[in-house]
């Protein structure tokens, strides 16, 4: 048994042997590569960049494996980004070792935020077999920068289309897409994008590092509309974190303007009036209107009315006419004939009035008769401005009446002061000596007062007025007793008003010198509202209100007065639904009693002593037509109230009343018509009324009018039955306006024609069409404001129409300014051929303004440099050329920094375009001057050449030879140019230093000439000059004279522009700053001193000193460029000179590039500029 199990035991050993050897061997078969045991890993595994910058990570890798590996390490970053270095390696790597392979990217310039990139390192065999990927992950944060600009915030409404347009730029330089939101809401007459809608809706997603310009239509619906020439679109422009809001205006401007003179400015105007026509068996009425006005001249005029009606005889005619006649000059006035002027007791009577102003005192006198009340009056005031505000009054009226008969003197004394601009007190206090026979008395003594006070102090508005005169004062006040106090308090949007007012009224009745009644009556009034404004549109307000009403009874029956206490309370509304039509709601609500009754106690009435009433009112208005209703509900006026108390009949009424005014056919039709309606709903009866007047403006200043007036009435008598009564009234007449010229001022008609000028020719050909919106501005050269001109055109804003005409009717004489621009697309290639007009209008008739077409002239300065050439860098900058026409006209601009210019010129026969050799020293001018002719081209180039002059060359001496071995080589430069206005180009004399910079010192000075502005100087060759020029009124030129000389002898031409000290002109001060430094080298400090020693020279001006850095500093340092304004300004402080404001700008404003470091060394400064004088 043991052997059989040792047996079994050894076969199976046997058989698992030869098992492993099958397993080996198929291994062997199949896998002929040991696998490579190669690891790799970025240090980091995540990291945030920036766009623009470079970032490091290190790449790791190690061989695990036993024996050397040899592999290519190949980097892929995202598009647009790169590799600093080698993406491809070659590696051979020891068993068990490692390595670190540096790894800097540089980030692409557009790339996206909040999006996760990047950078791939691979490793392959040397048969490409990818073996192992590694990643290393980037998250670029996003950045928000995007700007919203409305390129025109104005602009114009065609007349033709009534459209318009406005466009707006977005700019999104942020790294990711920007999603905007645009809402714009229109007045109810516009409409706004596609639509035509009065709000637009819209949203667009712009792209990152992307910028796009948004144009939207305006169309304005009633092109008809005469009342409104602007008109808005509110827009808002929002984002997820930001709304932009702006208002664009668009304007209506006519081409034709009639200048309307004032009726009461003309010389003659005419109007005749028949009035009842149709009416049965009456014979209608007529009337006569004639008045004038005659403008002479030193601001004398001559004016006169006539107003007659027909009448049976003459005296009737003459009695019921009105004339006057007057003369009045800049110091004296007199009118003859019906004058009335606002006297003490005054009268409606034929006489005389004239008035004399004095340097501080003004009196007038007036004295006039009535033939028909038997009056006569005399009457005079005398005025005596003591200080500006201080004046005093004093006044004497006499006024007879023979048909009572009466004599009244009334004494008057009055002042008018102003007291701290804020307080203004009126006064009028008035004796009045009566001789009048009353209730067997003669004499009598009465009085009259008049005070106002007004006030403005901070919140608080007060006002005062007091009117009194007593019960047979013979003035306006008579019997009168009128106080009306309130004191006004607004802040913000809200407002209290807490008043009082009465009004005493005792008129006597006066019968064969007896006083026979007594209308006694007042009325009181205590009131405190608040009010508030819930938006621009809606405003709302509360009053309780006490009155207190009492008067004499009209009951033949119960003579007494009458006294009612009434507590009320008003409430409203004001809604403005668009810019010409509100809405107001006005509600009053009374609970009232008779306070007081003449009727005896025997009689009970207790059910009608108290009583309520209501008071509802509804407007509605706007420019063209409107809406006026009331209802009223319980008795409300003292006539209601006291037939209530007597008869106990209460109210119910309504009224509605709708208007319309407007021209229904252009400017020639007027329709002015009303309807009134009103019921009373309690006696059911009704009355209606309908009017309409019309008016044809017709040619010449003709104008007719036609009144038609519809009355009916209907009533309810006792037994219900209805009654009715109608009228029916007509009237017409005729109106002549006479313009004849003035001999202080003539009015005048004018055109201007804009047109397209084909052939240069200034004249209007038929072929040559017009060009319409033209933006076209009046304005009055010369004022004179001694002379006082009705009408007169001051300012003007007119757009051509179709045919590039704009009229104007009815302008003044006299020298005006003409500017002109066209606003649409209609000019094309034409522009302007005169600049603004300067025109003297005496005469009607039409001005053409010609359009010319321009051509382009072109070209550069070519410099030929000599191979031996020693000059150095050439400035072809700032160089005029100049082109002129066979006419003389001449045009002309300067070089770029490359010397290319560009001329635009008008089409003529030809041109000459010519240059002067500045550098006549050192270069030859092949030609200076190019006849140019165009011939249908519409470009036209031309090169001016300019060719070295070959120079010989002094070498220096040999060192080498003993003889010449102790001669020092003396290097001498010759600096010339000329110092002119950077403006007008003019010469000026100027002061031109050389300054030593190592010492600060000045080695020479002189003047410029002051008829060419040519300086030369003569100095020994250094390499630490400085150039320094200086004039009054200008800001100083300095710069570092880098000569870099080899020659013995050097010829050195600077032409220097310098800069008018003027709002908006700035200076760079010739200030070099470190890196990341503000300090000031001992070069700045003497550049700040000169700066200084200018700005105490003019010492009115303000300056902003302005920083400004380079792109890397602005990066690691955003605050540098203010920092470096702020050393300056300290400087500048600290010597004497503070009208100083600061601000940086960083790197926003470079002047040059910042790819070098010489750029960015130039961008690395201050600049001073002013901002007021």
């Amino acid at each position: 048994m043991f052997a059989f199990v040792k047996k079994v035991i050894l076969c199976f050993i046997i058989l698992f042997s030869f098992h492993n050897e099958y397993a080996f061997a198929q291994y062997y078969l199949y896998n002929t590569f040991d696998p490579t045991q190669i690891e790799m890993k970025f240090v980091k595994h995540s990291i945030d960049a920036l766009p623009r910058k470079i970032f490091f990570n290190p790449l790791k890798i190690v061989n695990r494996s036993r024996k050397s590996e040899t592999f290519t390490v190949k980097l892929t970053p995202p598009q647009g980004w790169s590799i600093i270095g080698s993406e491809q390696l070659e590696i051979n790597l020891a068993p068990f070792d490692s390595i670190y392979i540096p790894v800097r990217v540089s980030v692409g310039e557009k790339v996206r935020g909040d999006i996760g990139y990047s950078v791939i390192a691979s490793i392959t065999d040397s048969k490409g077999n990818t073996l192992k990927n590694e990643y290393c992950f980037l998250k670029i944060p996003r950045q928000r920068d995007y700007k919203v600009k409305f390129i025109n915030r104005k602009g114009y409404i065609d007349q033709r289309t009534g459209q318009s347009d406005f466009s707006i730029s977005i700019s999104n330089k942020g790294n990711r897409e920007e999603l905007f939101n645009l809402v714009f809401d229109a007045e109810p007459l516009l409409g706004v994008g596609p639509s035509k809608a009065q709000q637009f809706v819209s949203e667009i997603i712009v792209p990152p590092y992307a910028d796009t310009t948004l144009q939207y239509n305006v169309e304005l619906k009633d092109t008809d509309f005469k009342e409104k020439y602007f008109f808005k679109v509110n827009a808002n422009i929002s984002t997820i974190d930001t709304s932009i809001n702006s208002t664009l205006w668009f304007y209506k401007i006519d081409s034709r303007y009639n200048n309307i003179i004032p009726s009461a400015n003309k010389p003659l105007v005419v109007e005749f009036n028949v009035h009842g026509i149709l009416q049965g068996s009456k014979k209608p009425t007529t009337s006569t209107n004639i008045t004038g006005d005659i403008l002479l001249k030193k601001n004398r005029e001559v004016y006169f009315s006539i107003r007659s009606y027909s009448g049976k005889n003459f005296e009737q005619i003459y009695n019921s006419s009105r004339v006057l006649l007057g003369f009045k000059t800049h110091k004296f006035l007199i009118e003859l004939g019906d004058v009335n002027h606002n006297y003490e007791g005054n009268i409606n009577g034929r006489g005389l009035f004239t008035e004399i102003n004095f340097k501080h005192a003004i009196y007038g006198l007036l004295i006039n008769q009535n033939k028909i009340s038997d009056d006569n009056y005399f009457g005079n005031r005398l005025t005596i401005k003591l200080k500006p505000n201080f004046s005093l009054i004093s006044e004497y009226t006499y006024h007879k009446n023979n048909y009572y008969p009466y004599e009244s003197q009334i004494y008057s004394l009055g002042t008018n002061v102003s007291l701290f601009k804020k307080h203004n007190i009126k006064t009028l206090f008035s004796y009045n000596n009566l001789s009048q026979s009353i209730n067997n008395k003669n004499q009598f003594n009465e009085y009259g007062t008049q005070i106002g006070y007004s006030s403005v102090f901070k919140s608080f508005q007060n006002y005062l007025r007091i009117k009194y005169g007593s019960k047979l004062y013979n003035g306006r006040d008579r019997g009168k007793l009128e106080i009306d106090a309130n004191t006004n308090y607004k802040k913000g949007n809200n407002q209290i008003n807490l008043g009082y007012r009465e009004f005493n009224s005792n008129i006597t009745k006066i019968e064969l010198s007896t006083i026979t009644q007594d209308n006694a009556s007042n009325r009181k009034l205590y009131f405190l509202e608040y009010g508030r404004h819930i938006n621009p549109y809606i405003y709302v307000f509360s009053k309780p209100t006490f009155e207190q009403s009492k008067w004499n009874s009209l009951n033949y029956l119960y003579s007494g007065s009458i006294k009612v206490n009434s507590y009320q309370v008003y409430l409203g509304s004001r809604i403005r639904l668009n810019t010409s039509t509100t809405f107001n709601l006005q509600i009053l609500l009374s609970k009232s009693n008779f306070d007081k009754i003449p009727i005896p106690d025997t009689i009970v009435l207790h059910d009608r002593l108290k009583f309520n009433y209501q008071y509802l009112t509804l407007n509605l208005r706007s420019k063209r037509w409107g809406l006026i209703t009331a209802y009223t509900l319980g008795p409300k006026s003292q006539f209601e109230q006291q037939n209530y108390l007597f008869s106990g009949r209460q109210t119910r009424n309504i009224r509605v009343m709708p208007y319309y005014e407007s021209f229904i056919y252009k400017n020639i039709i007027y329709l002015s018509g009303n309807i009134s309606y009103s019921q009373d709903i309690i006696s059911n009866s009704s009355y209606l009324n309908v009017t309409g007047l019309v008016y044809f403006y017709l040619k010449n200043d003709w104008r007719l009018n036609f009144l038609t007036v519809y009355s009916l009435q209907k009533r309810s008598d006792s037994k219900d039955v209805v009654q009715s009564y109608k009228t029916i009234y007509f009237e017409m007449g005729v109106r002549k306006e006479f313009n004849f010229q003035q001999p202080r001022v003539k009015y005048h008609n004018i055109s201007l024609i804009f047109f397209k000028d084909y052939n240069g020719n200034s004249v209007q050909e038929p072929n040559e069409p017009g060009i319409k919106n033209v933006l076209v501005n009046f304005s009055k050269t010369e004022v004179d404001n001694a002379i006082e001109i009705p009408s007169e055109i001051n300012s003007l804003e007119l757009l051509s129409n179709n045919l590039g005409i704009v009229s104007v009717e009815n302008i003044p004489n006299g020298l005006y300014t003409l500017s002109y621009n066209p606003i649409g697309k209609e000019a094309g290639t034409y522009t302007k051929a005169l600049d603004n007009l300067n025109i003297n209008i005496n005469k009607n008739g039409p001005i053409y303004i010609p359009f010319v077409e321009k051509n382009k002239v072109f070209g550069k300065i070519i410099l030929n440099r000599s191979k031996l050439s020693g000059i150095g860098k050439i400035d072809v900058s700032n160089i005029r050329i100049t082109s002129t026409d066979s006419k003389g006209k001449t045009y002309s601009t300067l070089t770029n920094k490359n010397g290319e210019f560009i001329i635009f010129a008008p089409v003529t026969d030809e041109y000459s375009v010519n240059i002067n050799n500045i550098f006549y020293e050192n270069f030859d001018l092949r030609q200076n001057n190019f006849k140019v002719h165009f011939n249908g081209y519409k470009q036209f180039e031309v090169n001016f050449v300019f060719d070295e002059k070959i120079r010989r060359i002094n070498f220096s001496p040999s060192t080498q030879d003993a003889q010449l071995a102790n001669i020092l080589q003396v290097r001498r430069t010759n600096l010339r140019g000329t110092v002119k206005d950077e403006s007008s180009l003019s010469p000026i004399r100027a002061r031109v230093n050389l300054i030593n910079t190592k010492t600060n010192t000045v080695l020479t000075s002189m003047y410029s000439s002051s008829q060419s502005g040519d300086y030369n100087i003569s100095f020994m060759a250094d390499d630490s000059y400085l150039l320094e020029v200086l004039a009054d009124g200008y800001w100083y030129h300095s710069e570092n004279l880098n000569l870099n000389q080899v020659t013995t002898f050097l010829n050195v031409t600077k032409d220097i522009l310098l800069k008018p000290i003027a709002i908006g002109s700035k200076i760079e001060l010739n200030i070099k700053f470190e890196i990341n430094k503000t300090d000031l080298a001992p070069e700045a400090v003497a550049e700040l001193n000169r700066l200084i020693k200018l700005l105490k020279d003019n010492g009115n001006i303000k300056v902003e000193v302005q920083g400004h850095s380079d792109d890397l500093e602005a990066l690691n340092n955003p605050q540098i460029s203010e920092e470096r304004a702020k050393r300056v300004a300290r400087y500048l402080i600290e010597n004497g000179f503070s009208n100083i404001q600061i601000r940086g700008f960083g790197n926003t404003v470079p002047i040059s590039s910042n790819d070098t470091e010489q750029g960015r060394e130039a961008n690395r400064r201050v600049e001073i500029e002013v901002v007021s004088k």
